[in-house]
């Protein structure tokens, strides 16, 4: 018994995290949303799966280092790792304080020690490592900015957030670097319908992110250095806007896979990164809205989250549906928690 549980944790899958970072944040916008029982149920679902998925992480990292030093040696696999720092940060915006606290050590470390595994790709061959960029990468930058809303929750004084303002102004440049390599990529190397995986939608999630963050910070306004301020606001206005621009393409790209080339439309757990950029959206939304610095027009930003809440249940379905991509047949917890294979 022993033996079959060890053996499970060295097949978890690097994302495996990716369905506890999309509730949880799909929770935190109905919670603004007013729906706070529905969001209550989601966070406690979110933090159960958690818990058990931290504790098979850590035994896959004490018991089954090999593994784990070839997947972060892998840029196909690297980044799903990434998952674990967004879920914590995610998490740890609605949990107790001392928990919080300690999900924050958590992201913290994590995200250093797979910084220090991105970086090394670069004494890779530089063409090999180019053709595996995609939308998953973002989840490098997705991580730091959950790292500084964690931040502007624990620590909103002002030695707390001069580093959470310096951690997002470092998320910036992290995510137009990932960007150019991602286009560059789809320029030199486009994927095949079938490898077109919904993981891209990161790309609006990292910018959303990016923007919620930045909002947040300037919930602390008198804090922030006072030429901060208007750069800060600024960018976090054009962030939301760039966000919003991605959302038609993304669709579109979807309708071009499933429709025009017929790749099923089952399960895969890529979906996930589908319903956490949606979330985010809806958050980072309605933050700026109650700030008054978007208009968000004619669609309230109350819908944002019920649509997002829609995604969350059509995937979570799907999950317990066990229908794989490839036809496979998934048990519903092997699904849940095995997450994004990537």
């Amino acid at each position: 018994m022993g033996a079959r549980l060890s053996e499970r944790c060295r097949e978890l899958p690097p994302a495996c995290f990716a369905p506890v970072m999309a509730t949880g944040i799909v929770s935190r916008a109905l919670g603004q949303a007013g729906a706070h029982a529905v969001s209550g149920v989601l966070f406690g679902l979110a933090a159960a799966l958690y818990v058990p998925l931290l504790a098979a992480a850590g035994v896959k990292a004490a018991v089954h280092r090999g593994t784990l030093r070839a997947e972060l040696r892998d840029p196909g696999r690297l980044f799903g790792h990434y998952t674990l720092v967004a879920a914590s940060g995610v998490l740890a915006g609605g949990a107790a304080r001392i928990a919080g606290w300690a999900l924050l050590v958590v992201a913290v470390v994590v995200w250093a020690g797979l910084a220090r595994a991105t970086v090394r790709l670069r004494r890779a061959e530089p063409d090999a490592v180019l053709r595996r960029a995609d939308g998953i990468w973002f989840l490098a930058t997705v991580g730091l900015q959950a790292i500084v809303l964690t931040l502007t929750s624990l620590a909103p004084t002002r030695p707390g957030l001069a580093v959470a303002l310096v951690l997002w102004g470092a998320g910036l440049p992290l995510y137009a670097g990932t960007l150019a390599l991602v286009l560059r990529r789809l320029r030199h190397h486009p994927p095949r319908p079938a490898q077109a995986l919904p993981s891209y939608w990161v790309t609006m999630g990292a910018a959303a992110i990016s923007t919620l963050a930045g909002a947040r910070l300037l919930g602390h306004e008198e804090l922030l250095p006072g030429p901060a301020r208007g750069l800060v606001g600024g960018t976090v206005v054009a962030l939301w806007v760039w966000a919003t621009v991605l959302i038609p393409p993304l669709v579109t790209a979807g309708v071009w896979r499933h429709l025009r080339h017929r790749v099923p439309f089952a399960y895969e757990p890529t979906l996930w990164c589908v319903v956490f950029p949606l979330g985010m959206y809806a958050t980072a939304t309605a933050q700026l809205a109650g700030e008054q610095r978007i208009d968000t027009g004619a669609v309230p930003h109350g819908l944002l989250a019920w649509l997002a809440l829609s995604a969350w249940l059509a995937v979570g379905a799907r999950c317990l549906t066990g229908r794989a991509a490839g036809g496979t047949t998934r048990g519903a917890a092997g699904g849940a928690a095995g997450g994004a294979a990537v």
